[in-house]
């Protein structure tokens, strides 16, 4: 008789759990995605190659990091937000002119057309550089199925991730994505009753899109014209990754442009549509739920799935939390003077009372332990941790 699992497990990924699987860094999708840009016909004749270097050129001296803290999403966030500087039609009603307009001067001299063909582009260009990558993993998977496997002997796992690539489901097959698993060569609906239905499946879940999400073909299935789909093979969601449609309306009466992959600086605002909306609000349950979080690789910049984990850090009592993630010394070394955000949103939002300040106790070859015990960090890259699994089990026992 299969043993019934009361517990419940919390798993959030961010971009440190691929990786060491091949995904790129950011700086390394960043300069990618420039060489794309740059070298592109359609960039060049449309003049978005010019409003690329422009924007990044504009960050790079408005930003104290210079060009090395400009980063891809910055770039897409500003040519995004750059398209709602422009007059609308003058037939326009009031709820699609910008309400921003009246106030601010444009002081940049680029052309609307450009900006709107460089957010598409560069979404593509995301897409496609991820969908690679996921070809010929970098590395053996088989340490990340022995962890996912181990977890859910006794856990129910909800994964919940903010990375495009399918490591974590070619590691995992079975686990639940929202839509049906049954093979198909057709674009998947997603189905919210089914979907909340399941609440006590093991699950993964891309709060920011995947590289199987696209958009369905106008008539796959009885769903919203612009709605993403599920394809089983990343080559076909790559042929449909572009959307040429109207936007998702904002109440500022600006709009979000639809790209099957989430990026920018206001992903909050693009996570009302089907399915992201029900992966964010099912990540809300689960978090609340959750009697062990586990947070792999992330940087802890999206400070709307920061509320979720720091909101379960909040009960009482407050379930384990164990961080996965790097730091080139150690995570007491590498923080004991000046704090950068992510370790910053450790302590504050999620309530890890680890640091110079709260003190900790090491651990193995790479654990920091809280001296109240509620969590602990492994700060020498995720794969070292899946290849020191007796740490981990040892770890788990000095967990409160």
């Amino acid at each position: 008789m299969a043993t019934v699992r009361t517990k419940r497990a919390l798993v959030f990924a961010g971009a440190g759990a691929s990786l060491d699987f091949g995904a790129p860094t950011t700086r390394g999708l960043t300069k990618a995605i420039k060489a794309k840009v740059l070298a592109d016909n359609w960039m060049q004749h449309c003049g978005s190659d010019c409003a690329y270097l422009k924007i990044s050129d504009g960050l790079a001296d408005y930003f104290k990091g210079g060009a090395e803290a400009v980063n891809f999403e910055h770039i897409y966030h500003c040519a995004h937000e750059l398209l709602f500087t422009f007059a609308p039609a003058p037939d326009a009603v009031d709820e699609y002119r910008p309400i921003l307009l009246p106030f601010i001067k444009r002081q940049i001299v680029v052309d609307e057309q450009a900006l709107r063909a460089l957010v598409g582009r560069m979404a593509e260009f995301i897409f496609a550089e991820l969908s690679a990558v996921c070809e010929t993993p970098a590395t053996s998977l088989d340490p990340l199925t022995a962890f996912l496997a181990k977890l859910r002997v006794d856990h129910i796992t909800r994964i919940y991730t903010t990375n495009y690539d399918d490591f974590l489901l070619q590691a995992a097959p079975d686990l639940y994505t929202g839509f049906d698993p049954a093979p198909s060569p057709e674009p998947k609906s997603f189905d919210g009753g089914a979907f909340w239905r399941a609440t006590d499946s093991d699950g993964l879940f891309h709060l920011h899109g995947s590289v199987h999400l696209a958009f369905g073909h106008p008539l796959a299935g009885d769903t919203d014209l612009g709605a993403l789909h599920w394809f089983d093979d990343r080559a076909t969601a790559l042929r449909n990754s572009s959307y040429n449609g109207s936007g998702n309306r904002r109440m500022d009466g600006s709009q979000i442009i639809r790209t099957a992959v989430i990026t920018g600086l206001d992903k909050l605002s693009r996570l009302q549509q089907q399915p992201l909306s029900h992966y964010y609000a099912s990540m809300a349950r689960d978090a609340l739920a959750a009697d062990i979080i586990y947070v792999i690789g992330s940087g802890l910049g999206d400070l709307h799935l920061n509320t979720w984990l720091g909101e379960a850090r909040r009960k009482n009592p407050k379930p384990p939390l164990v961080f996965l993630d790097w730091w080139p010394n150690s995570f007491l070394d590498d923080t004991a003077f000046e704090l950068e955000r992510k370790p910053i949103e450790m302590v504050h939002a999620l309530r890890m009372l680890i640091s110079r300040h709260y003190g900790g106790d090491r651990y193995g070859s790479g654990w920091t332990l809280a001296k109240d015990r509620s969590c602990a960090i492994w700060d020498k890259g995720f794969l070292a941790v899946l290849k020191a699994p007796a740490e981990l089990d040892h770890i788990l026992l000095q967990l409160v």
